[in-house]
């Protein structure tokens, strides 16, 4: 089988033999001679029209796999057919090979413009013609297994990004979330291309403490993605281990700096919310700060510190624990560096200072349960929609 980086060269005249080729001049005798010529060559479909209406209605029937194409024809001319065959979504990837008497530089490229892939010139020269069949037929093979690995990598994809997206949080164990802790808790994940390496999961325990994390795995596409479900397989059982956020970074850390390859890492935030103390303690390992406050106090809205050393670099990183309060009065709101990584439509980037603006424009010094839905409307109508990177955001509150 012939692989998909080899060229036509590699294609053995076997694959080709069979392939239909239109043969339309309105002279027969020209028509016949060039028939005979590709028949001696080895091909074995050959058909023939006698003018362009003519090829179309064979065209439209059966297309062909490349088109011998007279330019000077009654009814309809060669040029005619070209744009015709071009415009037709079924047929416009068909070779057309051009036969004409013209010397004139300014028609040829008339003719390349109308869709002509290539031309030889009358009277036909036997060994020229069969050499340029022999190469578009197999151009047009090797284009064809590239379209067939191109669907086929494509569906890959959308059976790995439906993995993914099933093992983020559903909306079900969300609603059980705040049925059970009165936490509620908003979320969106967009991968910049089918497959993300952004992530966040959360975790209700016994005592009805919620641990949760969002993470950020270097680039995105195919191996980010792996990299996340190496994550949530090492986050699935982890037990009490959530009551401990920095001492659950670091066991992380150590297991991705065995997992990853040289020059992979990872962002992250691991949290837990305690309704019972009202309290959220987290660690942060160069995860982008999430913004928190009281709904009532926009003036002393802030990024939480959760500067650390990325996961997966150095097995003797350590992690800081901090505590602050959370009652039924504030909000955090994380997300991924797309979200301020990401130039607007005026050429500004959503970060720092710019961004607690639009978090206090929108809440208002009052609670707002759709402080996330709202804030990614807006990133998106101000051209935040351009995404180079992934972007996941997630709000918590008691609303």
């Amino acid at each position: 089988m012939t692989s998909i980086g080899k060229d036509s060269n590699d294609i053995p005249f076997e694959a080709i033999a069979n392939r239909q080729i239109l043969v339309v001049d309105d002279a027969k005798s020209l028509r016949d001679v060039i028939a005979s010529i590709l028949r001696k060559a080895g091909f074995n479909n050959i058909q023939q029209a006698e003018n362009g209406q003519e090829a179309m209605l064979k065209v439209a029937a059966n297309p062909p796999d490349i088109i011998i194409l007279d330019l000077m024809m009654p009814i309809m001319d060669g040029m005619k057919v070209c744009r015709l065959v071009r415009e037709i979504e079924d047929t416009a990837s068909i070779p057309i090979i051009i036969q004409t008497a013209m010397n004139d530089n300014e028609e040829r490229l008339k003719a390349f413009a109308a869709g002509a892939s290539d031309l030889v010139t009358k009277p036909i020269n036997a060994l020229e013609l069969v050499i340029r069949t022999k190469l578009h037929l197999k151009n047009l093979i090797l284009t064809e297994k590239r379209e067939k690995y191109r669907i086929r990598v494509a569906d890959e994809l959308s059976t790995a990004k439906d993995v993914q997206q099933n093992i983020l949080p559903s909306q079900k164990y969300l609603d059980d979330i705040r049925s059970k802790t009165g936490l509620h808790i908003s979320s969106m994940c967009q991968p910049s291309s089918e497959l993300g390496g952004d992530f966040w999961g959360v975790h209700i325990l016994k005592n009805g403490s919620v641990g949760f994390y969002v993470t950020d795995f270097s680039g995105h596409g195919v191996v980010a993605a792996l990299n996340t479900i190496r994550l949530h397989t090492l986050l699935f059982n982890v037990g009490e281990a959530w009551q401990k956020p920095s001492a659950l970074l670091s066991k992380i850390n150590q297991s991705l700096c065995d997992m990853l390859p040289t020059g992979q890492y990872a962002t992250m935030i691991i949290g837990l919310i305690c309704p019972e103390k009202k309290m959220l303690s987290y660690a942060g390992a160069a995860a982008p700060p999430p913004i928190y406050g009281e709904w009532s106090k926009p003036a002393e809205l802030q990024y939480l510190d959760t500067t650390g050393l990325p996961l997966g670099i150095s097995k003797s990183a350590t992690y800081d624990l901090k505590t602050i309060p959370f009652t039924p009065d504030h909000f955090l709101f994380s997300f991924s560096d797309a979200l301020v990584e990401t130039k607007l439509n005026d050429g500004t980037l959503l970060e720092g200072d710019e961004l607690i603006e639009w978090v206090k424009d929108l809440t208002n010094a009052q609670p707002n349960p759709q402080l996330l839905d709202q804030l990614i409307m807006a990133f998106f109508e101000n051209g935040g929609d351009d995404l180079r990177d992934d972007l996941t955001a997630i709000s918590f509150d008691y609303l």
